[in-house]
């Protein structure tokens, strides 16, 4: 069996999805061990990690280096010209240091791939994490995360150690403590990653990791939930959008009335009751889709052979589709229409809703295909526009397609694969 690029089936092979979903997700964590050394070997290797030091020249918070918690001032390796100070970076490093590279897929078109491909499948958005680790060391203390953490062990060794939960399932970017080691306890799971392994920990687990006779290089794969908070409030703002009362100011000096909470009860109760009867489930959606659009970036993917190679060859019978993962929506906005998409919204005629609405569900389609009132020539000026914006392209043949084709392990390594969870 064949398939393409790095996705989520790979990720947790050879465990089903199905399973993981209901066994897994939020639920408790997961480790699958006895893979291939190499299995992560076309996202990630430590032959890497200087060229995008030196390429990316990635600033704080993107960078850190850390040990036992204690940041190193960024002053030690950054040159006045911003420029990374690699030969400091080596000495911290060999000093007991770990190199943190947060959101190392902005770095790294194969993990902005699967980024993507993995937020467009989620729904939830995904930043990829790395941790240069020197033996005998530890870079970060026992803490938990308020998103979910996939652990991929790409080189050498690390131990983990899990304990249960003091909150779970926190609130997304809420107050993420250290906890002390006295505070700990027995842990939950105690494990050593080794290339190729795989560890799942649902936010609200505590963990450390440290590293004993051999150094560590791995990613973590964050996935940061809209929770169902999220959807209230994006419900809650557009009731508030339709609705004066909920944009009022509260009353001056309100914290330091007497019996503050009394004057205003009643009103709050009615503006409750006002959400319940006008909020609808719809409207929290739109919002959460186009939060989710807008801090999606599009993944370099050569668009500019399309612009200059291919932009006024189209004709009618061009088949056309959206880039790779680039999610779309169209928007109504009463006196005009609008697509939004990664990086990008175009705005034009309210005309246009029609043949804009047909895109973004379509996907892949002819240029004489698009509906509504839009004659031959307006036809082709919407794509070209569109293919200048950045969300088409001209369809290629499957065999052009830049994804490389990857294979499933072998079913000798795929037997010794091993799934473990813990209750």
């Amino acid at each position: 069996m064949v398939y393409d690029g790095f996705d989520l089936k790979r990720l947790i092979y050879p465990l089903f999805p199905e399973t993981f979903w209901q066994e897994y997700w939020e639920k408790r964590p997961l480790l699958v061990q006895n893979r291939q050394t190499q299995y992560y070997g076309d996202l990630f290797s430590l032959a890497q990690v200087d060229h995008v030091l030196l390429q990316a020249r990635p600033q704080p918070p993107e960078i850190r280096i850390v040990c036992n918690q204690k940041d190193l001032l960024p002053d030690t390796y950054i040159n006045s010209d911003r420029s990374l100070n690699l030969n400091q970076i080596y000495k911290a490093y060999d000093e007991g240091h770990t190199l943190i590279l947060n959101g190392i897929q902005k770095f790294q078109p194969t993990l902005a791939a699967f980024c993507q491909d993995l937020q467009q499948f989620l729904n939830h958005s995904v930043i990829a994490n790395l941790y240069l680790s020197p033996q005998n060391s530890r870079g970060l203390m026992a803490h938990y995360d308020t998103h979910d953490v996939f652990v991929l062990q790409i080189e050498g060794s690390k131990q983990w150690q899990i304990y249960d939960p003091i909150q779970p399932l926190p609130l997304l970017g809420s107050f993420q403590p250290v906890i002390p080691d006295a505070h700990l306890g027995e842990p939950l799971q105690s494990v050593t990653l080794q290339p190729g392994d795989l560890l799942y920990i649902p936010r609200g687990f505590i963990h450390e990791a440290k590293t004993t006779e051999a150094f560590s290089l791995h990613l973590t794969i964050g996935i940061y939930p809209s929770q169902w908070i999220d959807l209230i409030h994006q419900s809650l703002v557009a009731v508030s959008l339709r609705d004066v009362r909920f944009r009022q100011a509260l009353p001056v000096k309100f914290l330091d009335q007497k019996d503050a909470a009394l004057q205003l009860q009643q009103t709050f109760h009615d503006l409750i009751a006002a959400l319940l009867n006008n909020a609808n489930v719809e409207d929290g959606l739109a919002g959460l889709e186009e939060h989710l659009i807008h801090q999606m970036p599009s993944v370099p993917d050569g668009h500019f052979t399309q612009i200059i190679d291919t932009l006024n060859t189209i004709q009618l019978d061009t088949v056309m589709t959206c880039r790779t993962n680039m999610r779309c929506r169209a928007v109504d906005r009463f006196t005009s229409a609008a697509i939004q998409f990664s990086g990008n919204t175009i705005s034009g005629a309210r005309r246009i809703y029609p043949a804009l609405c047909f895109i973004a569900e379509t996907k892949t389609f002819t240029v004489q295909e698009l509906p509504g009132t839009l004659s031959e020539d307006d036809k082709i000026k919407l794509v070209q526009r569109l293919v200048r914006g950045g969300l088409l392209r001209v369809k290629r043949s499957p065999t052009s397609d830049s994804l490389k084709i990857h294979e499933f392990p072998s079913d000798r390594v795929a037997d010794m694969a091993q799934v473990k969870g813990e209750g």
